[in-house]
Formats: C-alpha cells, structure tokens, sequence
C-alpha cells in the first residue's frame, strides 16, 4: 500500500507520500488549481499505478479537493483534527519539525492504524445536493439570526417604542412596518389608514383592532432625540432590514427547493414519518445519516458520531463521565432540536424527559441530549432497514424491553 498525506490549506496543499517500511518517497508542495492536482496524481502514480493501493488521509471530508480525489478512484480517510493532534505528539519525539511535518503524521496514521479509522464512501448525487442546499439554508438561518439581534439592537439606540409593535422582528409585516415607519417621529405623524394599509397587506389577522392598538402607542410618550441623530440611525435600520427581507425570500427559495428534492429521495418516507419532522428536519436527518449503509455498523457508532453518548474515563479507582466534545456539531444540533420538537408530539419523549429531570437531576440541556441519544436507538435501525417510524414497533419492541418507562405509562396494544 502507498499512503498519502495531504495538508490542506485554501491556496495550496503541501503532500507526504510514504510506502509500508515508512520510508519517505516523496514530499511536495501543490497549487490550489487543477493543474496542481492533476500533478499530485501524476507524482502519486509513480509510486503506484493501481488507484485501489494508494490511501489518502485529509483532514476534512469536503471541498474541491477530497472530491477529486474521490473521482480519481483513489480512497480518502478523512481524519478528525483531534486525533491528528494526538498522533502529533507522538511524532514530536526527535524534535525536528517542518513544512511537511503535519502531512507526514497524516500519512503515518494510516500506516499504523488505519483500522481505527473510516474510509469515506460518498452518497448519491442526490444525497449531497440536498445536504449542500440543507448547509446553505442553516447559514442562512444564521445571518437571519444576526441580522434580527442587530436590529433589535439598533432600535435599542434611538427608536425601542419600535419594540413593543409585534412580538417578531424576521417576520415580513414588522420589516414592512419599519420600512415605512424608520423613525420616532415617522411613527408619530403615522395615520391610522397607513398603519392598516401595511397589516391588510401582510394579511394580518384582526387587522383593523391591531390597528387602533398600534395607533395608541404612537401616541404615547417617547423618548426624546434628536432629528439628525434619529435620520443616521433609520439609515442604518433601513439597511439591515432590506437585508432582512432578502435572507427571508432566499429561504423560501431554498426551503422549496429542499422540499422538491425531498419528493425524488428514497429515505424520505424514513425519517418524515418520525414524530414532529417537517421538511427541514426530515433534509438534515437525510444529510447526517447519508444513504450508505455500511457508514455505520452499530448505533453506538451514530451516538458517537452525533455526540449524544458520554465519555468514560476509567482507570484505577477513577470512573469519570464527561460530556463528548468530539462529534459533528451539525448532527449533534440536529437531534437536540428534533428531540424537544417530540416533546409536545410524543408521549414517550415527554416522559422520557420527565424522568431525566425529576428523578435523575439532568438540566434541560443534558435532558434533551440524553432524550436525543435514546431516540438514535429507534431512529438508526429504521435508517439501517429503510423503515418508517412504527410506534408499537419501537415503543413496545424496544423500551419495554429495556424497562425504562414507569408503570403508569400507557402501551400502545399490538395488533
């Protein structure tokens, strides 16, 4: 076998090639172009004509280049950072360090303990279009966050009454209602068909009653500030909320778009039918587990990866649990969130929680954590066999028998 190391950077990646004995048989630095890979296949190929004996270690998953090394037919290790700094220790022995030194301990590490790590096998096109469309809509989801506490916090500076108007600032009548009242003094001198113009026209319900509510508070006491000060904040409002309103109709689109690639996708039927998962829990679910089923061979494997099972430490008379930092953050938020959504959809979950809670102490947090890991035991074997969500199936066939539900908990009976 010939190991390949690559240490990845955005402008150029600098490789190791080492063979079985260790020995080094190349180290080079190549451009972030297509020339630069197409050199990197060439240098490798001297080593090893067959794409099946050259391994590939990187440290992510994704991008340009771990999709060309995939579609040259070569095999690519992704390897967690953590583990790298680990292994990089070890390599710190002599004390001698350079350019090449971190693509090296890449490619040591599947020399010596490739069993320990997965080679990533890549889902289906349609797979990885609906997990870059489900990765673009959460950034998204994140600078409509952004942009709501900024605001929040500019109306803060010179215009709070703005506040009290509505209860949601991302929401298209409150960014219509700033836009055409930016200021105190706008707000004031607003008429009552103005403001019931903009409720009929985000199809506000009680529009008219809304309406002698808003007009009210116009007319109470404000604070006082100054026109010029008030006009270079409004400028400022104005901005963001135009922002606003564009990530706002740029998750719609990707929202049906995500919903159209839903319709043609196979595990769709999975995991829609869990309790309280609409389209856009239904396409992370799909995006996290993937449609490889020999990703993962055992649901501990998935509870680790998605960082919902502890660690152990043991050793001697210490026996410590701490929580797992080393997972996919993404999969993790995923099964958090989906895991209080079933708190008001289902009956075991909330009970479930209850005992998290009442009986072992557990914060809301690690409540909701513990509740996620317990819900990976039915979710994974669903995956694994392309099964939906059956209720008597993995209620009674599988916490039952664990005996982790309190007398009083109603079974569902088994037809």
């Amino acid at each position: 076998m010939t190991y390949v190391g690559v240490d990845w950077s955005d402008n150029f990646h600098i490789v190791y090639v080492t063979d079985e004995t260790g020995d080094r048989l190349a180290a080079f630095k190549i451009e972030h172009t297509l020339e630069g890979l197409e050199s990197l296949f060439l240098k490798v190929k001297e080593h090893a004509q067959n794409p099946a004996e050259v391994l590939f270690a990187l440290e992510t998953p994704k991008g340009l280049l771990s999709s060309a090394i995939l579609e040259a037919g070569f095999t690519l290790y992704p390897i967690n950072p953590k583990a790298v700094d680990r292994y990089r220790d070890r390599y710190k022995v002599s004390g001698k360090k350079d350019d090449y030194f971190d693509a090296m301990v890449l490619a040591n590490i599947l020399r010596t303990d490739r069993q320990n790590h997965r080679a990533l096998v890549p889902d289906s096109l349609l797979t990885r279009e609906l997990r870059a469309y489900t990765d673009g809509y959460q950034a998204l989801v994140k600078t409509q966050t952004r942009f709501n506490n900024q605001i929040i916090s500019c109306l803060k500076n010179y215009y709070p009454v703005a506040l009290g108007v509505f209860s949601k600032i991302d929401q298209p009548v409150t960014l219509s209602f700033l836009s055409k009242f930016p200021t105190p003094d706008s707000f004031r001198r607003g008429s009552k068909a103005k403001i019931e113009n903009i409720l009929k026209k985000n199809h506000y319900p009680g529009a008219k009653e809304k309406m002698f509510e808003i007009y009210a508070l116009s007319k109470k006491p404000q604070f006082e500030i100054e026109e010029p000060i008030a006009r270079a904040n409004s400028l400022l409002l104005l901005s963001l909320v135009r922002q606003m309103k564009e990530t706002l109709a740029s998750l719609k689109e990707f929202e049906l778009k995500i919903a159209e690639l839903l319709e043609q996708h196979p595990d769709t039927d999975v995991f829609s039918s869990l309790p309280g998962a609409a389209n856009i829990t239904t396409a992370k679910f799909i995006s996290n587990f993937g449609d490889n089923r020999e990703r993962y061979g055992k649901v501990s494997c998935v509870q680790a990866d998605a960082g919902t099972c502890p660690v152990t430490i043991r050793s001697g008379k210490i026996n410590h649990v701490s929580f797992r930092h080393s997972c996919r953050k993404p999969f993790r938020s995923t099964i958090t969130q989906f895991a209080f959504t079933s708190l008001t959809e289902s009956e075991w979950a909330k009970q479930r929680y209850d005992k998290y809670r009442q009986k072992n102490g557990k914060d809301h947090n690690l409540a909701l954590r513990c509740l996620g890991n317990a819900w990976l035991e039915i979710i994974f074997p669903m995956w694994r066999d392309r099964k939906p969500y059956d209720v008597e199936k993995h209620l009674v066939g599988i916490f039952k028998e664990q005996g982790i539900f309190s007398k009083d908990v109603k079974m569902p009976a088994i037809a």
